[in-house]
């Protein structure tokens, strides 16, 4: 009857464990994207604020030269 019991027992926290694991990896896998270039994915890496400032400044303020001079073009 012992042996039954710890059988049991071992298996429910096999399974336990399992699961657990399982629902933490499916989590920390959610927390990342991956970028298709065909078939093969490409993990992407998030970059802090400061490291792209300047160059979306300058994009935003080329796209709005661009915007504004050629309305007063046409």
């Amino acid at each position: 009857m012992m042996t039954v019991m710890a059988t049991i027992i071992g298996c429910a926290a096999i399974c336990g464990f399992t699961v657990w694991r399982c629902v933490s990896l499916v989590t920390e896998e959610r927390k990342q994207i991956y970028i298709l270039d065909g078939d093969i994915p490409f993990l992407a890496e998030r970059a802090g604020l400061e490291a792209n400032f300047i160059m979306e400044a300058k994009a935003h303020i080329q796209l709005f030269h661009q915007t504004v001079y050629t309305l007063y073009i046409s």
